[in-house]
Protein backbone atom coordinates (compact mmCIF):
# COMPACT_ATOMS: atom_id res chain seq x y z
CA UNK A 1 0.00 0.00 0.00
CA UNK A 2 2.90 2.22 0.55
CA UNK A 3 4.44 1.96 -2.56
CA UNK A 4 1.35 2.57 -4.70
CA UNK A 5 0.97 5.64 -2.77
CA UNK A 6 4.54 6.93 -3.30
CA UNK A 7 4.08 5.99 -7.27
CA UNK A 8 0.61 7.46 -7.28
CA UNK A 9 1.97 10.08 -5.77
CA UNK A 10 5.31 10.46 -8.51
CA UNK A 11 2.45 10.29 -11.50
CA UNK A 12 1.13 13.39 -10.03
CA UNK A 13 3.85 15.35 -9.66
CA UNK A 14 5.05 14.45 -13.14
CA UNK A 15 1.49 15.80 -14.60
CA UNK A 16 2.18 19.02 -13.27
CA UNK A 17 3.50 21.89 -16.26
CA UNK A 18 5.43 24.26 -15.15
CA UNK A 19 2.69 27.17 -14.53
CA UNK A 20 1.54 24.70 -11.73
CA UNK A 21 3.55 25.94 -8.79
CA UNK A 22 6.51 26.12 -11.10
CA UNK A 23 8.28 23.22 -8.95
CA UNK A 24 11.36 22.70 -9.76
CA UNK A 25 12.76 18.78 -10.49
CA UNK A 26 14.42 19.15 -7.01
CA UNK A 27 11.14 20.34 -5.17
CA UNK A 28 9.54 17.04 -6.82
CA UNK A 29 12.16 14.68 -5.57
CA UNK A 30 11.99 16.69 -2.17
CA UNK A 31 8.13 15.94 -1.74
CA UNK A 32 8.81 12.17 -2.96
CA UNK A 33 11.87 11.82 -0.52
CA UNK A 34 9.40 12.86 2.23
CA UNK A 35 6.98 10.33 2.05
CA UNK A 36 9.52 7.99 1.41
CA UNK A 37 11.00 8.47 5.46
CA UNK A 38 7.73 8.31 6.32
CA UNK A 39 6.73 4.84 4.99
CA UNK A 40 10.20 3.65 4.91
CA UNK A 41 9.86 3.18 1.44
CA UNK A 42 14.02 2.40 1.36
CA UNK A 43 14.21 1.81 -2.90
CA UNK A 44 12.31 5.16 -3.25
CA UNK A 45 14.08 6.89 -0.85
CA UNK A 46 17.55 5.96 -2.10
CA UNK A 47 16.34 6.75 -6.04
CA UNK A 48 14.99 10.05 -5.01
CA UNK A 49 17.94 11.62 -2.47
CA UNK A 50 20.36 14.22 -3.75
CA UNK A 51 22.96 12.66 -6.72
CA UNK A 52 25.32 16.08 -6.68
CA UNK A 53 26.24 18.78 -3.99
CA UNK A 54 23.98 21.19 -6.21
CA UNK A 55 20.69 19.08 -5.60
CA UNK A 56 21.93 18.17 -2.37
CA UNK A 57 21.93 22.08 -0.94
CA UNK A 58 18.62 23.25 -2.37
CA UNK A 59 17.24 20.03 -0.68
CA UNK A 60 18.83 20.57 3.09
CA UNK A 61 21.09 23.38 2.98
CA UNK A 62 20.47 27.44 3.23
CA UNK A 63 19.19 29.37 0.09
CA UNK A 64 21.81 31.99 -0.49
CA UNK A 65 20.00 34.21 -2.78
CA UNK A 66 16.90 34.01 -1.00
CA UNK A 67 18.48 34.29 2.48
CA UNK A 68 15.98 31.26 3.79
CA UNK A 69 16.33 27.54 4.40
CA UNK A 70 15.62 25.09 1.89
CA UNK A 71 12.45 22.67 2.35
CA UNK A 72 14.61 20.19 4.21
CA UNK A 73 16.87 22.10 6.28
CA UNK A 74 15.59 21.71 9.59
CA UNK A 75 15.30 17.87 9.57
CA UNK A 76 18.41 16.99 7.35
CA UNK A 77 20.20 15.09 9.96
CA UNK A 78 17.43 12.59 10.29
CA UNK A 79 17.68 12.18 6.27
CA UNK A 80 21.15 12.19 6.03
CA UNK A 81 21.06 9.70 8.87
CA UNK A 82 18.89 7.37 7.46
CA UNK A 83 20.77 7.34 3.83
CA UNK A 84 23.88 6.21 5.20
CA UNK A 85 22.10 3.77 7.66
CA UNK A 86 20.68 1.92 4.20
CA UNK A 87 23.88 2.37 2.71
CA UNK A 88 25.05 0.05 6.03
CA UNK A 89 23.14 -2.80 4.60
CA UNK A 90 24.20 -5.48 1.74
CA UNK A 91 21.57 -4.88 -1.01
CA UNK A 92 22.42 -1.07 -0.97
CA UNK A 93 26.13 -0.92 -1.84
CA UNK A 94 25.64 0.19 -5.11
CA UNK A 95 24.78 3.26 -3.57
CA UNK A 96 27.77 4.36 -2.20
CA UNK A 97 29.35 6.21 -4.86
CA UNK A 98 26.59 8.89 -4.41
CA UNK A 99 29.29 10.24 -1.11
CA UNK A 100 31.75 11.02 -3.54
CA UNK A 101 29.16 12.13 -6.28
CA UNK A 102 27.27 14.48 -3.39
CA UNK A 103 31.13 15.66 -2.40
CA UNK A 104 32.34 16.76 -5.53
CA UNK A 105 32.43 20.14 -5.37
CA UNK A 106 30.91 20.69 -1.99
CA UNK A 107 31.50 23.77 -0.35
CA UNK A 108 31.33 23.57 3.62
CA UNK A 109 28.80 25.19 5.49
CA UNK A 110 27.27 25.32 8.79
CA UNK A 111 24.40 23.05 8.64
CA UNK A 112 23.32 19.92 7.11
CA UNK A 113 26.25 19.75 4.70
CA UNK A 114 28.52 19.79 7.63
CA UNK A 115 26.84 17.09 9.37
CA UNK A 116 27.02 15.31 5.80
CA UNK A 117 30.58 16.09 5.70
CA UNK A 118 30.94 14.12 8.99
CA UNK A 119 29.07 11.08 8.40
CA UNK A 120 30.75 10.45 4.97
CA UNK A 121 34.40 10.75 6.62
CA UNK A 122 32.75 8.08 9.70
CA UNK A 123 30.59 6.03 7.08
CA UNK A 124 34.48 5.72 4.99
CA UNK A 125 36.44 5.03 8.16
CA UNK A 126 34.26 2.44 9.61
CA UNK A 127 33.74 0.72 6.81
CA UNK A 128 37.06 0.50 5.37
CA UNK A 129 35.67 2.60 2.08
CA UNK A 130 39.01 4.48 1.47
CA UNK A 131 38.92 2.70 -2.36
CA UNK A 132 35.72 5.27 -2.84
CA UNK A 133 38.82 8.04 -2.82
CA UNK A 134 41.86 6.11 -3.86
CA UNK A 135 39.68 4.91 -7.12
CA UNK A 136 39.05 8.35 -8.37
CA UNK A 137 40.79 10.65 -11.05
CA UNK A 138 43.32 12.89 -9.15
CA UNK A 139 41.44 15.64 -10.68
CA UNK A 140 37.96 14.39 -9.05
CA UNK A 141 39.59 13.73 -6.04
CA UNK A 142 40.77 17.02 -5.82
CA UNK A 143 37.09 18.48 -5.65
CA UNK A 144 36.59 15.67 -3.13
CA UNK A 145 38.99 15.74 -0.83
CA UNK A 146 39.08 19.45 -1.17
CA UNK A 147 34.95 19.46 0.25
CA UNK A 148 35.88 16.40 2.89
CA UNK A 149 38.68 18.04 4.20
CA UNK A 150 37.17 21.88 4.38
CA UNK A 151 36.23 23.68 6.96
CA UNK A 152 37.23 26.20 9.72
CA UNK A 153 40.38 24.80 10.65
CA UNK A 154 42.34 21.89 8.68
CA UNK A 155 40.75 18.13 10.21
CA UNK A 156 43.83 16.39 10.41
CA UNK A 157 42.88 12.89 10.66
CA UNK A 158 46.28 10.68 10.17
CA UNK A 159 44.17 7.46 9.94
CA UNK A 160 41.97 8.34 6.84
CA UNK A 161 45.07 10.27 4.97
CA UNK A 162 47.11 6.81 5.73
CA UNK A 163 44.81 4.72 3.72
CA UNK A 164 45.13 6.75 0.89
CA UNK A 165 47.45 5.85 -1.88
CA UNK A 166 50.59 8.15 -2.08
CA UNK A 167 48.85 10.62 -5.09
CA UNK A 168 45.81 10.73 -2.39
CA UNK A 169 47.64 11.60 -0.03
CA UNK A 170 49.57 14.36 -1.77
CA UNK A 171 46.59 16.44 -2.18
CA UNK A 172 45.06 16.19 1.06
CA UNK A 173 48.89 18.17 2.07
CA UNK A 174 48.34 20.42 -0.05
CA UNK A 175 44.93 20.91 0.96
CA UNK A 176 46.61 21.11 4.40
CA UNK A 177 49.21 23.77 3.43
CA UNK A 178 46.49 26.54 3.02
CA UNK A 179 46.03 29.00 5.47
CA UNK A 180 42.78 28.24 6.11
CA UNK A 181 41.64 30.56 9.03
CA UNK A 182 42.80 33.89 6.88
CA UNK A 183 42.03 32.74 3.36
CA UNK A 184 38.23 31.20 3.62
CA UNK A 185 35.27 33.23 4.22
CA UNK A 186 32.24 31.98 5.42
CA UNK A 187 28.25 32.81 5.60
CA UNK A 188 26.82 34.98 7.33
CA UNK A 189 26.39 35.85 10.72
CA UNK A 190 22.59 35.35 10.55
CA UNK A 191 23.24 32.18 9.04
CA UNK A 192 24.89 30.60 12.81
CA UNK A 193 22.28 32.79 14.21
CA UNK A 194 19.39 31.08 13.45
CA UNK A 195 21.02 27.46 13.49
CA UNK A 196 19.77 25.31 16.47
CA UNK A 197 23.82 23.68 15.95
CA UNK A 198 25.15 26.57 17.25
CA UNK A 199 25.44 28.80 20.69
CA UNK A 200 25.92 32.10 20.60
CA UNK A 201 27.82 34.45 23.13
CA UNK A 202 27.96 38.31 22.81
CA UNK A 203 30.73 40.80 24.61
CA UNK A 204 33.36 43.19 23.62
CA UNK A 205 35.85 41.01 22.29
CA UNK A 206 38.40 44.02 21.00
CA UNK A 207 37.53 46.89 23.29
CA UNK A 208 36.31 49.10 20.69
CA UNK A 209 32.91 49.92 22.56
CA UNK A 210 31.35 47.90 20.57
CA UNK A 211 29.62 43.70 20.94
CA UNK A 212 30.76 41.30 19.26
CA UNK A 213 29.49 37.56 18.35
CA UNK A 214 31.36 34.41 19.14
CA UNK A 215 29.17 31.30 17.79
CA UNK A 216 30.35 27.96 18.70
CA UNK A 217 28.87 24.21 18.13
CA UNK A 218 27.02 23.07 20.53
CA UNK A 219 27.74 19.60 22.73
CA UNK A 220 28.82 16.67 20.07
CA UNK A 221 27.26 19.27 17.00
CA UNK A 222 30.97 19.90 15.65
CA UNK A 223 33.89 21.97 17.56
CA UNK A 224 33.69 25.08 15.43
CA UNK A 225 34.40 28.69 16.54
CA UNK A 226 33.70 31.62 14.82
CA UNK A 227 33.46 35.40 15.99
CA UNK A 228 32.28 38.28 13.85
CA UNK A 229 33.37 41.66 15.24
CA UNK A 230 30.61 44.18 15.23
CA UNK A 231 30.41 47.85 14.45
CA UNK A 232 28.30 51.11 14.58
CA UNK A 233 26.11 50.27 11.99
CA UNK A 234 24.97 47.20 13.62
CA UNK A 235 26.38 44.40 10.93
CA UNK A 236 28.95 41.84 12.11
CA UNK A 237 32.17 40.98 9.79
CA UNK A 238 34.09 37.50 10.40
CA UNK A 239 37.11 37.99 12.21
CA UNK A 240 38.19 34.61 13.15
CA UNK A 241 37.78 30.77 12.33
CA UNK A 242 39.08 28.13 14.31
CA UNK A 243 37.95 25.43 16.54
CA UNK A 244 35.94 25.67 20.13
CA UNK A 245 38.76 23.05 21.61
CA UNK A 246 35.99 20.46 22.03
CA UNK A 247 37.44 18.02 20.33
CA UNK A 248 34.23 16.94 18.31
CA UNK A 249 32.77 16.01 22.01
CA UNK A 250 35.61 14.65 23.61
CA UNK A 251 35.19 17.84 25.96
CA UNK A 252 32.60 20.05 26.26
CA UNK A 253 32.52 23.60 26.20
CA UNK A 254 31.20 25.20 29.62
CA UNK A 255 31.65 28.88 28.75
CA UNK A 256 33.03 31.17 26.32
CA UNK A 257 33.79 34.93 28.36
CA UNK A 258 36.31 37.86 27.74
CA UNK A 259 39.54 38.01 28.87
CA UNK A 260 40.44 39.19 32.51
CA UNK A 261 42.87 41.49 30.81
CA UNK A 262 43.08 42.83 27.65
CA UNK A 263 41.52 41.76 24.24
CA UNK A 264 40.61 38.21 23.60
CA UNK A 265 38.35 35.82 24.96
CA UNK A 266 38.73 32.21 27.06
CA UNK A 267 37.11 28.92 26.25
CA UNK A 268 36.61 26.69 29.67
CA UNK A 269 36.00 23.16 28.88
CA UNK A 270 35.23 20.43 31.06
CA UNK A 271 36.02 15.97 29.67
CA UNK A 272 32.80 14.56 31.45
CA UNK A 273 34.25 11.23 31.44
CA UNK A 274 37.47 12.30 33.61
CA UNK A 275 36.50 12.93 36.74
CA UNK A 276 37.19 16.82 37.48
CA UNK A 277 39.58 17.67 34.63
CA UNK A 278 38.58 21.40 33.34
CA UNK A 279 40.95 23.76 30.75
CA UNK A 280 40.50 27.18 30.16
CA UNK A 281 42.28 28.43 26.61
CA UNK A 282 43.31 32.32 26.39
CA UNK A 283 42.77 33.47 23.15
CA UNK A 284 44.16 36.92 22.19
CA UNK A 285 44.23 39.00 18.83
CA UNK A 286 47.82 40.10 18.13
CA UNK A 287 49.93 41.66 15.38
CA UNK A 288 47.28 40.81 12.78
CA UNK A 289 46.67 37.15 13.85
CA UNK A 290 45.44 34.80 16.65
CA UNK A 291 47.48 33.71 19.42
CA UNK A 292 46.42 31.27 22.01
CA UNK A 293 48.68 32.34 24.76
CA UNK A 294 48.05 30.43 27.63
CA UNK A 295 45.79 27.22 29.11
CA UNK A 296 45.35 26.28 32.41
CA UNK A 297 44.84 22.84 33.05
CA UNK A 298 42.41 22.15 36.27
CA UNK A 299 42.27 18.45 37.84
CA UNK A 300 42.17 16.89 41.30
CA UNK A 301 45.16 14.73 43.30
CA UNK A 302 42.58 12.07 43.92
CA UNK A 303 39.00 10.93 44.94
CA UNK A 304 39.49 11.28 48.37
CA UNK A 305 37.89 13.88 50.78
CA UNK A 306 42.29 15.29 51.87
CA UNK A 307 42.54 15.42 47.94
CA UNK A 308 43.73 18.85 46.42
CA UNK A 309 43.08 20.71 42.82
CA UNK A 310 45.81 20.97 40.81
CA UNK A 311 45.42 24.43 38.88
CA UNK A 312 48.37 24.46 36.06
CA UNK A 313 48.82 27.47 33.91
CA UNK A 314 51.27 26.57 30.82
CA UNK A 315 52.21 29.49 28.46
CA UNK A 316 51.58 28.26 24.24
CA UNK A 317 51.83 31.43 22.62
CA UNK A 318 50.80 29.88 19.54
CA UNK A 319 49.40 31.25 16.24
CA UNK A 320 46.03 29.62 15.80
CA UNK A 321 45.69 30.63 12.57
CA UNK A 322 48.49 28.66 10.32
CA UNK A 323 48.30 25.02 9.89
CA UNK A 324 49.23 22.19 12.36
CA UNK A 325 49.15 24.83 15.59
CA UNK A 326 47.04 22.27 17.40
CA UNK A 327 50.21 19.89 17.25
CA UNK A 328 52.15 22.18 18.99
CA UNK A 329 50.02 22.46 22.18
CA UNK A 330 51.81 21.98 25.73
CA UNK A 331 49.81 19.61 27.97
CA UNK A 332 49.04 19.21 31.46
CA UNK A 333 52.70 18.79 33.15
CA UNK A 334 53.30 14.61 34.30
CA UNK A 335 51.64 14.49 37.77
CA UNK A 336 55.01 13.95 39.10
CA UNK A 337 55.83 17.35 38.46
CA UNK A 338 52.10 18.96 39.09
CA UNK A 339 53.78 19.31 42.97
CA UNK A 340 56.80 21.97 41.78
CA UNK A 341 55.01 23.20 38.57
CA UNK A 342 51.48 23.75 39.57
CA UNK A 343 49.83 25.81 42.19
CA UNK A 344 47.22 24.13 44.74
CA UNK A 345 43.83 24.70 45.84
CA UNK A 346 42.14 23.04 48.98
CA UNK A 347 38.57 21.79 48.39
CA UNK A 348 36.08 22.99 51.25
CA UNK A 349 33.84 20.19 50.72
CA UNK A 350 31.82 21.45 53.41
CA UNK A 351 30.59 24.05 51.26
CA UNK A 352 29.19 21.64 48.59
CA UNK A 353 25.96 20.36 50.05
CA UNK A 354 23.27 19.29 48.31
CA UNK A 355 19.79 17.56 48.16
CA UNK A 356 18.44 14.94 46.38
CA UNK A 357 15.52 15.89 44.10
CA UNK A 358 13.96 12.72 42.13
CA UNK A 359 10.45 12.53 40.99
CA UNK A 360 9.96 9.01 42.02
CA UNK A 361 11.41 9.41 45.61
CA UNK A 362 14.46 8.65 45.62
CA UNK A 363 17.88 8.11 43.36
CA UNK A 364 20.54 5.57 43.40
CA UNK A 365 23.92 5.96 44.35
CA UNK A 366 26.39 3.93 41.68
CA UNK A 367 29.81 2.48 42.03
CA UNK A 368 30.47 3.77 38.59
CA UNK A 369 29.28 6.86 35.80
CA UNK A 370 26.14 5.29 34.03
CA UNK A 371 23.04 3.70 34.52
CA UNK A 372 23.91 0.18 34.57
CA UNK A 373 26.64 0.15 37.12
CA UNK A 374 26.22 -1.72 40.64
CA UNK A 375 23.69 0.09 43.07
CA UNK A 376 25.60 1.00 45.84
CA UNK A 377 23.06 2.85 47.91
CA UNK A 378 19.13 3.92 47.29
CA UNK A 379 18.80 7.89 48.54
CA UNK A 380 15.61 9.52 49.42
CA UNK A 381 14.38 12.63 48.11
CA UNK A 382 14.92 15.46 50.42
CA UNK A 383 18.27 13.96 51.69
CA UNK A 384 21.37 15.58 51.85
CA UNK A 385 24.46 14.47 50.65
CA UNK A 386 27.99 15.80 49.97
CA UNK A 387 29.46 16.48 46.60
CA UNK A 388 33.30 15.84 46.48
CA UNK A 389 34.13 15.96 42.73
CA UNK A 390 31.56 17.94 40.39
CA UNK A 391 32.53 17.36 36.58
CA UNK A 392 30.69 15.93 33.93
CA UNK A 393 26.79 14.56 34.04
CA UNK A 394 27.84 12.30 36.82
CA UNK A 395 29.13 13.99 40.45
CA UNK A 396 31.35 11.54 43.12
CA UNK A 397 29.95 12.23 45.98
CA UNK A 398 29.48 10.97 49.60
CA UNK A 399 26.03 10.21 51.45
CA UNK A 400 25.09 10.50 54.96
CA UNK A 401 25.45 6.65 55.52
CA UNK A 402 29.45 7.33 54.54
CA UNK A 403 28.79 5.90 51.40
CA UNK A 404 30.67 6.87 48.12
CA UNK A 405 30.12 6.62 44.24
CA UNK A 406 28.14 8.14 41.49
CA UNK A 407 24.86 10.64 41.13
CA UNK A 408 23.69 12.19 38.39
CA UNK A 409 23.44 15.58 38.86
CA UNK A 410 19.79 16.10 36.97
CA UNK A 411 19.19 14.69 40.53
CA UNK A 412 20.99 16.85 42.71
CA UNK A 413 20.03 20.62 44.15
CA UNK A 414 21.96 22.85 46.06
CA UNK A 415 20.52 23.44 49.47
Amino acid sequence: MNKVLIVIMTLLISCKSPSQDKKTADQNNQEILQQALKVKDEEEFLKNFPKDFHAFKNTFGWNDSKNAPALLYKDSDKYIQYWFSLLNQPEFKKYEPGITSIAENGIWEADGVNYFQDQSLQYIKKNNKYDLINSLSNEKAQKVLGFLFDGPVFNDDPEFINHLNPEKQNIVKNIAGKNISSEKVRSSFQTYENNDRYSVISFDVNKDGVVDKIVSSKPYQGNDLFLFYGNKNGNYNLALETTNFSEDGGNIVKNIIPNNEGKGFTVATYFPDRGYYETEMSVVPESNSWFLKKITYKTMSGVSENAVKYVCEVNQNIDITKSGWTAKIKQIPNENDRDKKCRTEKQDLAQQKYLIQDPDGYTNLRMDKNTSSKILQKINSGENLTVLQASGDWYFVKTNAGKKGYVHKSRLKKE
